[in-house]
């Protein structure tokens, strides 16, 4: 076998052979292998079943041996005392690579430990390597690839994720859909009797298509070459780390979840900082700050433009940032000279940006935005209140016969497109790291437009603060360790 990492061959399969799977919709193993079947993935599916001649509409087989290919890939929901016979009936047909979603192995004891012996010393003695056992599987959005138990419809995008949590990779789906956030590739690594967290963090760092990567921690069973990896990769790529297992609670719960030793936090807390790793100190920042990492550029200081057209809004995000020890200039005389042909009489120019009463929408995501970063004053900009479509919807309804809103739905996506578009430009155009927050969600227009353009749009001022800082956390580390 090469030094290639074992993931590459997982994560870009293009051939599966699937146990698991019937024609029965309540079990786990049909909903898995329906995504392969109906979800937009080109390779080819081979369903293993004693006795079903068609599997999901598909031609199922009794046995590997009846394949006609030797697939690269195979996907085992069975139960667990099954497991071991058909690696070696894998491993016999030529399968190289794995994944074990059963569950019931070393997190369930003793006669669990043994199966899981089992299974590794098969897979030692054919040359197989495999994900799992007790996993959810992995997605590759970009090849459409979903071994999970939830389907992947957010399409393609920069943020990897490594997990030794099933949930966090599938049941957050929804959230992420919410938050406009997108995976490049995802896996859930269960008990890693083999493949471990390590050559997760690897692959993710060296994958093209993750700008970012995501990683929820148990445990760390090799914490050196942990380190080592996890330092090399932080040099070309932002890691955001979720750590569960420094607790009594949280270590006693990972060991029953899939086994994984947790250890001291104040320890672990320490290997992140020297490895350049942002930890985050829940899931919900794990993904927000991640997001940020993978679509905006990095910052190159700590001063930051914030931009409103909301006062309480906007001062609540000042007081956040001064608690984050950002930095909050004040404008020059010829910027704010600028500035205030954009801003009434009744708001600042001085940083923050108060807009309050203004009715232009463009300027404060257009206009101010662009002229306070071209004034070489600041290195990020903030803007909270995104929003056309939910404020103009909620007049309609209000007034259905008032002339003051008549625009269609076509018409808000354009003004969307209007009033935001130069704000996409200064984030990727001109390398100006933006972060936005609103109340509203991806049914209104504007939001919708400014999450497609991958500018993140936080529910609130202060989650947008929060992902700032950890940005300019990795930033100055960066600066240190170039």
């Amino acid at each position: 076998m090469s030094n290639e990492n074992p993931l590459h061959a997982i994560m870009n399969a293009d051939s599966v052979i699937f146990y698991g799977a019937s024609n029965n919709p309540s079990t786990m193993g049909t909903f898995q292998c329906m995504h392969l079947i109906h979800g937009k993935y080109a390779g080819k599916v081979w369903p293993i079943h004693p006795k079903e001649e068609t599997v999901l509409g598909i031609r199922a087989y009794r046995s590997a041996q009846e394949v006609p290919e030797v697939p690269e890939l195979a996907v085992m929901v069975l139960p667990t005392r099954l497991v071991p016979e058909k690696m070696l009936e894998c491993a016999r047909k030529g399968v190289r690579r794995a994944i074990i979603t059963s569950g019931g192995f070393k997190e369930r004891g003793e006669e669990g430990r043994g199966l899981e012996e089992q299974i590794k010393s098969i897979a030692r003695e054919h040359g197989m390597r495999f994900i799992g056992p007790n996993c959810i599987g992995v997605i590759n959005a970009k090849k459409n690839l979903n071994v999970t138990f939830f389907p992947y419809l957010l399409g393609p995008g920069p943020m990897g994720l490594v997990s030794q949590s099933g949930t966090y990779v599938t049941q957050s789906l929804f959230h992420l859909e919410h938050m406009g956030m997108r995976y490049s590739k995802a896996m859930s690594l269960g008990n890693e009797a083999d493949i471990d967290i390590v050559e997760g963090l690897e692959y993710l760092g060296e994958d093209p298509d993750t700008k970012a990567i995501a990683i929820y921690i148990e445990g760390i069973r090799r914490g050196r070459r942990f380190m080592e990896v996890a330092r090399a990769v932080s040099r070309k790529k932002p890691i955001v780390a979720y750590f569960v297992g420094g607790t009594e609670g949280g270590a006693r719960s990972g060991m029953s979840h899939t086994g994984a030793m947790g250890g001291s936090d104040l320890i672990h807390d320490a290997v992140f900082k020297q490895c350049g790793m942002v930890r985050a100190p829940t899931i919900e920042a794990m993904y927000d700050w991640a997001w940020a990492f993978a679509t905006q550029p990095i910052p190159k200081g700590r001063r930051i433009a914030i931009v409103s057209h909301s006062g309480g809004p906007v001062t609540s995000m000042a007081d956040a940032s001064s608690r984050a020890n950002l930095i909050l200039p004040v404008f020059s005389d010829p910027t704010q000279k600028k500035l205030r042909e954009f801003v009434p009489a009744t708001g600042s120019c001085a940083n923050p940006v108060d807009l309050t009463y203004n009715m232009t929408p463009d300027a404060m995501t257009n206009t101010i935005p662009n002229i306070v970063y071209d004034s070489g004053e600041v290195d990020a900009v903030l803007i909270h209140g995104i929003m056309i479509g939910g404020f103009l919807r909620g007049v309609k309804r209000e007034a259905p016969d008032s002339k003051l809103v008549d625009e269609d739905d076509n018409a808000l996506k354009l003004f969307a497109e209007a009033f935001h578009k130069d704000l996409v430009a200064l984030s990727h155009k001109k390398g100006c790291t933006v972060l936005t927050s609103s109340f509203g969600d991806r049914s209104d227009e504007a939001i919708d437009y400014v999450m497609r353009n991958n500018i993140p749009v936080y529910p609130s001022p202060e989650r947008a603060v929060y992902a700032l800082r950890a940005m300019i956390q990795y930033s100055e580390w960066l600066a240190g360790h170039s």
